[in-house]
C-alpha cells in the first residue's frame, strides 16, 4: 500500500509541478443563540433526501462515540453500533460506478403552468460537443475540449495509470489506497425533453423542484436500457451486467450489521448531462440548466416503490428489477474536480460551505471551493484539491495523533495529502462545550425523554411491543414540543421486521395528527397534551415502534418531550432506558445538560500530491467590470504550513450566516486582520484565506484586482502558534469569515519544518 500511495504522489507531481485521550472537564457556557434564518435559504434546491440526512446523522454520532473514547481509539474501527443502526466508519474497499452520458431530445413541454407562466419551454437540446470554444483572449478558465466522447470520460474517471489526472487516482491517493474503483461509461443516449423540462428553476422548493431532476435520472437510465435492447440484447444479459453493480448494502436495508451484500440498487449511478452546468452558469441553458448535484430518485415513495424487501423509493432500469436510488449528475466539461466533490458527498461526505453565505474553508477543502482548481492558468475545476483532514477522518482514511488541551506534547506532522511515515494530523481534545436547555417540568416525577435540538437531526426512541393475544391496543402519552412548523417533525412509526417503518397517525390535544405529503407527523408548539395512537392494525403481532426526531437546518425548537407513556407499554422515564432503545434521545429532568465534544485538527498542507493545485489553482475574478476580460481569471497561491482547524459537534452545518464565528468544523486564519481593496471595501473571503496556515515563512507578496484596479498585499510576518487565549481570530467587520475558538488554556506552535515543508514538528501545550 505504502508503495502505491507514494507512486501516485510521484506521478502526480511530476505531471503537475515537477516539483484519544479522555476529554477533559466540562467547561460550561450559555447555548449559542439560535439562527433566525428560515429553512430553504440557499443557492438552489436543498438535494439531500431524508436518507442522506439520516446517513450523514448517523454518521456524526458515530464519530463522536469514537471522539469521547480512550486515546488509543481510532476512527477507522470498519463498523459501528449506534442505537440500533449499524454505521460504517471506514471506507475501504473496491466499488463499480455505473455512468450514463445522456444529452437532451427535441420534446418541449409548453403546456405545464407554474403561477400562470410557462413551467418548462425552452429550446431543443443541448446534444452534445455544443458548447462553444471559449477564446483564451476573452475566458482563460472555461474547461473544454473538441470532443466530449465516452472515451474521455473513462480516462478521467477510471485511469489508473501513475500521473493520471482522473477520479479513481485521486480517491486512491486521499485514501491512502484504502478505497478504489472502475466501472463502466456508456456511450452518449439521448432522453425525450429538453434541458428546461428537466432543469426548470420555476417551482415551488423543496421536492417540487426536485422531481424533474428525478425525472431526467429516470429518462436517461432508461435510454441507457433501450440503446442495449436496440443493439440486440436480451433482458437477461442487461440485468446480469446490472447486477454486477450491485454488491453493497448502502443503507444496511435489513438492520444485519452486512453492508457487503446486495439492496436492489446499483451502487454508485452517476450521469454526466449535455452542456453546462449550472454550477458554471448553464451556458446556453442559464438557469434551465441542471445543477451538479448528490441525491436519491424519488425518495418521496418509499414504502410503495423500490426492490422487493426494500421499498426506498427510485425508478427501475427498464424491465431488469434494478433500481437506482442515489445518484450523481454534473455537466459535460465539470471536469474531475467538480465530479470528485459530489462523489465526496456519494461517500457520505457534507458540504463545507455556506449555501447561503460564506465561511473560511474557501479552497481548503475539496468540499467547500477546491473543486475548482487547476494547473498555473489552467481550465477552472480540472483539478480538484486535497479533502481536509476532518473529511478523511470521517471515511477512516486518516493517520494521525492525538493530544490534549493545555497539555504539553510533541508532534511531527507529514504531508496531509496522503501517508507518510508520519502521522497526516494532530486532533487536540478539547473540554466539551456544554449546553444547558431549559425545557418543562416533568408530568410526574424527575424524569421525561426528550429528542435532543439541532440541525440534521435524525433521533429515535426504539422499543418492542408485543401485541399478540390483544385484538385492539393504543399507545397514549403525555407530550411537550417545540418543533419548528412545517419544516422539523416528530413521527410515531411502526415495524413488522426492522426494515420498513410506517409512519401511524392518531390524535394530539384530541385533534389529528396532521399530514404532509401523506405521512403523519408532529409540527409546531404545544403545552403538555395527550397523544393517543392507535394500534389495533397491528394487534395479535409483535411490532417495533419508535418516535423519531426529524430536522433540517436554519431553525432550531427545543425538540419533544414524552413522559407518562400508557397503553400497549408503560413507562415513567423514571427507571432507566427500561426497554427503550435511545439514539439521540435522553432521559432529562427540567433542565437538560448536553455535553458536545469538541477538537483542534491540526494537519500540514503542502504543495505536493493534489496539494499542489493550492499554489496554481486559486482563482480570483478581477475583471468583471470589463465586458472584454469579464471571463479572465487571475490565479495566486494559497500558501503552505500548519493548518488548525476547530471541530465543534455541537453544530451540523458550516452556515456561518446563522451563528458568526462558530460552526462545524472551520479553519481558524492565522493571520485574521480582514483585508480591504484599495478602495476600502472589503476583500472576498476566498482570498482572505490565503495565509491562514501557521508556520515559520512570512506570507509573501499578493497582487490582485477588483474591477480592474490592482491592490498590492504586503508580505505578512511568520505565525508560528496558534493561541486560543489570547489569540483574536474573529473581526466584526467580517463575521462569517472568522473563528472563535474556546478558551482552553491551549497553545499549538509550529518549531521546526524540514526541507520543502514536507514534514512540521508541532507543540501542543499550554498558553500561559
Amino acid at each position: 500500500m505504502r508503495k502505491l500511495i507514494t507512486m501516485l504522489a510521484a506521478g502526480l507531481a511530476g505531471t503537475a509541478l515537477g516539483a484519544s485521550a479522555l476529554p477533559g472537564p466540562a467547561s460550561a457556557v450559555p447555548a449559542p443563540k439560535p439562527p433566525a434564518a428560515k429553512s430553504g435559504d440557499g443557492r438552489h434546491s436543498a438535494a439531500i433526501s431524508p436518507f442522506a440526512l439520516e446517513e450523514q446523522s448517523l454518521r456524526t454520532k458515530a464519530m463522536k462515540q469514537a471522539l469521547t473514547a480512550p486515546q488509543t481509539n481510532k476512527l477507522s474501527s470498519g463498523k459501528v453500533k449506534v442505537g440500533d443502526r449499524y454505521v460504517e466508519l471506514a471506507l475501504e474497499r473496491k466499488d463499480k460506478i455505473f455512468t450514463v452520458l445522456a444529452e437532451f431530445g427535441d420534446k418541449i413541454d409548453n403546456a405545464t403552468l407554474h403561477k400562470g407562466k410557462i413551467r418548462y419551454g425552452g429550446v431543443p437540446g443541448p446534444l452534445h460537443n455544443r458548447i462553444p470554444k471559449p477564446q483564451r483572449s476573452y475566458d482563460n478558465h472555461t474547461l473544454w475540449q473538441p470532443d466530449f466522447n465516452r472515451a474521455y470520460y473513462r480516462d478521467i474517471y477510471f485511469n489508473g495509470s501513475q500521473g493520471a489526472n482522473s477520479l479513481r487516482n485521486f480517491y486512491r491517493l486521499q485514501s491512502a489506497g484504502r478505497y478504489d474503483f472502475d466501472g463502466y461509461v456508456s456511450d452518449w443516449v439521448k432522453v425525450p425533453y429538453n434541458e428546461s423540462r428537466y432543469g426548470t428553476p420555476r417551482c415551488d422548493s423543496g421536492l417540487d423542484c426536485d422531481l424533474p431532476l428525478f425525472d431526467f435520472v429516470k429518462d436517461s437510465a432508461n435510454a441507457w436500457y433501450d440503446a442495449e435492447r436496440a443493439k440486440g440484447r436480451s433482458v437477461e444479459d442487461i440485468t446480469a451486467e446490472l447486477k454486477s453493480y450491485d454488491v453493497w448494502d448502502r443503507y444496511d436495508h435489513d438492520f444485519d450489521g452486512d453492508f457487503d451484500e446486495p439492496d436492489g440498487y446499483l451502487d454508485r449511478f452517476q450521469v454526466i448531462h449535455a452542456g453546462v452546468d449550472e454550477t458554471w452558469g448553464g451556458g446556453a441553458q442559464g438557469e434551465d440548466a441542471l445543477w451538479a448535484v448528490n441525491h436519491d430518485a424519488y425518495w418521496n415513495t418509499r414504502g410503495s416503490s423500490g426492490p422487493a424487501g426494500n421499498l426506498r423509493g427510485g425508478t427501475q432500469i427498464g424491465d431488469t428489477g434494478i433500481w437506482v436510488g442515489r445518484f450523481l449528475t454534473a455537466g459535460e466539461n465539470s471536469g474531475v474536480g467538480l465530479i470528485a466533490h459530489e462523489y465526496g458527498h456519494d461517500l457520505g461526505l457534507p458540504d463545507l460551505y455556506d449555501g447561503g453565505g460564506s465561511n473560511s474553508v474557501q479552497f481548503w477543502s475539496l468540499m467547500s471551493s477546491a473543486s475548482y482548481l487547476s494547473k498555473k492558468n489552467g481550465q477552472s475545476g480540472e483539478y480538484p484539491g486535497d479533502l481536509d483532514a476532518w473529511s478523511k477522518l470521517r471515511l477512516g482514511w486518516l493517520s494521525y495523533d492525538r493530544a490534549e488541551a493545555a497539555t504539553a506534547s510533541t508532534h511531527t506532522l507529514g504531508v496531509s495529502s496522503y501517508n507518510t511515515t508520519d502521522p497526516q494530523a494532530v486532533i487536540v481534545d478539547l473540554p466539551p462545550r456544554r449546553v444547558d436547555t431549559e425545557l418543562v417540568q416533568p408530568v410526574q416525577g424527575s424524569y421525561q425523554w426528550w429528542s435532543g435540538k439541532g440541525d440534521y437531526l435524525n433521533e429515535t426512541l426504539t422499543r418492542q411491543i408485543d401485541l399478540t393475544g390483544v385484538t385492539s391496543a393504543a399507545l397514549t402519552a403525555k407530550v411537550w414540543y417545540q418543533i419548528e412548523q412545517d419544516f422539523d417533525y416528530l413521527y410515531a412509526e411502526v415495524s413488522e421486521d426492522g426494515e420498513v417503518w410506517t409512519p401511524i397517525g392518531g390524535t394530539v390535544g384530541g385533534q389529528p395528527i396532521p399530514s404532509v405529503n401523506g405521512v403523519p407527523g408532529i409540527t409546531g408548539l404545544s403545552g403538555w397534551t395527550d397523544l393517543v395512537l392507535p394500534l389495533d392494525a397491528y394487534a395479535g403481532r409483535r411490532i417495533q415502534f419508535r418516535f423519531r426526531y426529524f430536522t433540517d437546518t436554519n431553525t432550531t425548537e427545543n425538540g419533544f418531550i414524552v413522559d407518562a407513556v400508557t397503553g400497549a407499554v408503560t413507562d415513567d422515564a423514571e427507571n432507566g432506558d427500561n426497554g427503550w432503545t435511545a439514539a439521540g434521545f435522553s432521559r432529562v429532568g427540567k433542565i437538560a445538560t448536553k455535553e458536545h465534544p469538541r477538537s483542534y485538527i491540526a494537519e500540514n498542507r503542502r504543495y505536493t500530491g493534489y496539494g499542489a493545485y493550492l499554489e496554481t489553482g486559486p482563482y480570483n475574478a478581477g475583471f468583471s467590470n470589463n465586458p472584454a476580460r469579464r471571463e479572465i481569471y487571475e490565479h495566486y497561491p494559497y500558501r503552505e504550513g500548519v493548518l488548525v482547524w476547530l471541530w465543534d459537534t455541537y453544530y451540523t452545518d458550516n452556515a456561518t450566516r446563522n451563528h458568526p464565528g462558530e460552526g462545524m468544523i472551520l479553519p481558524i486564519d492565522a493571520h485574521p486582520i480582514p483585508l480591504l481593496w484599495k478602495d476600502n471595501s472589503m476583500v472576498n473571503d476566498r482570498v482572505q484565506g490565503f495565509d491562514a496556515p501557521f508556520g515559520l515563512s512570512p506570507t509573501g507578496r499578493l497582487a490582485l484586482h477588483r474591477d480592474s484596479a490592482r491592490t498590492i498585499f504586503p508580505s505578512l510576518p511568520a505565525t508560528p502558534a496558534f493561541n486560543d487565549r489570547s489569540g483574536v481570530y474573529w473581526y466584526s467587520t467580517n463575521p462569517l469569515r472568522g473563528v472563535r475558538p474556546p478558551d482552553t488554556n491551549t497553545e499549538i506552535k509550529v518549531i521546526r519544518e524540514a526541507a520543502r515543508g514536507l514534514r512540521a514538528t508541532i507543540t501542543v501545550g499550554p498558553a500561559s
